[in-house]
């Protein structure tokens, strides 16, 4: 009997053993995650295209040559503008911008003393996060210069309309009558994230 005692103590013992070695351990656990750079259109479009339009109205002046009002226009008074919101998660997204000239549709001729085509400044002005602005600007002529690529010096701002698509300082040859019609052009802006 004190045999069966001594080996079911020796039992017990042998359990109780790692409950009498166990320690706290201590691990950790890593969470990561990614955000892909990306812009995104908000108001003006959708995804990743917008589209607007800046109607300018009546070219000419009262003696036919263009308007003194459109000549005369600057970046702090367009002839006309139009705004977008676009998102950018990057620090400094890159700005492509160019344009094709004003030009009469369907094309016709003009004769000497007159023009058909209207070159201007097209512009992006972007708001920035840091409270500044930052404008990209692009000027048409005869022989189409390569397009303005300019980063940003900042995130875009996150709040509305924080793009301004201008068109301003439009020109002909001095003296020149505009021909009768309907003129367009194209203003094509590209922002990718860096």
């Amino acid at each position: 009997m004190n045999k069966t005692i001594l080996i079911g103590a020796a039992l017990l013992g042998l359990a109780a053993a790692p409950a009498a070695l166990a320690q706290t351990v201590t691990g950790t656990v890593n969470v990561t995650g990614s955000v892909a750079a990306r812009c995104v259109v908000i108001t003006g479009g959708s995804g990743s295209s917008f589209s607007g339009s800046i109607p300018l109205g009546e070219l000419a002046g009262t003696d036919g040559t263009l308007s003194s009002t459109l000549s005369g226009s600057t970046n702090a008074s367009p002839g006309g503008s139009t705004q977008f919101r676009v998102n950018c998660n990057s620090a400094a997204p890159k700005v492509t911008l160019s344009s094709t000239r004003l030009a009469l549709s369907p094309t016709v001729t003009a004769p000497t003393g007159y023009a058909n085509v209207i070159d201007y400044t097209a512009a992006l002005d972007a708001n920035l996060a840091n409270g500044s602005t930052q404008t990209v600007s692009y000027v048409t002529a005869a022989a189409l210069p390569a397009a303005t690529v300019q980063s940003l010096s900042d995130s875009l701002a996150n709040s509305a309309n924080n793009l301004t698509v201008k068109a301003y300082a439009l020109n002909t040859a001095s003296g020149a009558l505009l021909m009768a019609g309907n003129y367009s052009s194209v203003i094509s802006i590209t922002i990718e994230p860096v």
